[in-house]
């Protein structure tokens, strides 16, 4: 059934401007499993219209590019100094922790930032993924407090604030080659026997 009553319009953009947004707050903290059974924590950012950004951080595993131990160390180590960040803009002096996994890690983290004033103004730098979705940028300086008179945070040269053209999936019709020498003009029941070899 279809009512004007019921009926839901849009109103525009739920996610945030590319670019650098002031006066943003940390919404929310979440620490979950993906359905495949991998822990992440995903940071929401809001601004003063509701519009949100997001930054999800999953575990690092070795890979094509992370292969030794001391390379998933310093992926580890730059993953956590994102997250130093964010905590940095709440807590001025953040005692020392040493974590041995990531779910210790990303349950500290959670727990460190519920106790924190969440009135407190952000800066925050979003871009687009490559997927065209709006994220927070993992690039350089992403985020500070508004007290910050001289901000530290640029666009670099890899944040897109362009939504990216993503291709649309289409349905496509078979071409077909009149000039091919099998097509499917040819009957289904017509098949080629022994007879039709060459030799």
């Amino acid at each position: 059934m279809y009512s004007t009553k019921t009926a839901i319009e849009s109103t525009g953009s739920v996610f945030m401007n590319a670019g650098i947004n002031d006066n943003v707050t940390l919404s929310n903290v979440e620490v979950a499993k993906s359905p495949t059974g991998k822990d992440f924590i995903r940071f929401t950012f809001s601004d003063a219209d509701g519009k949100t950004a997001e930054m999800t951080e999953w575990k690092n595993e070795k890979s094509m590019y992370v292969k030794t131990d001391a390379e998933l160390q310093k992926e580890d180590d730059r993953q956590f100094g994102r997250i130093m960040q964010i905590i940095k803009c709440y807590i001025s002096e953040v005692p020392d922790v040493e974590l041995n996994s990531f779910i210790d890690m990303i349950n500290w983290v959670k727990t460190t930032l519920n106790g924190v004033n969440k009135d407190t103004k952000l800066r925050l730098k979003v871009v687009y993924d490559n997927k065209g979705f709006i994220r927070v940028s993992k690039n350089g300086i992403f985020v500070e407090p508004m007290t910050v008179q001289e901000s530290r945070i640029v666009l670099t040269g890899r944040d897109k604030t362009i939504r990216p053209d993503i291709p649309v999936d289409k349905e496509e019709t078979p071409k077909i080659d009149p000039l091919s020498a099998v097509n499917d003009a040819t009957p289904a029941d017509e098949t080629n026997s022994d007879d039709d070899l060459p030799f």
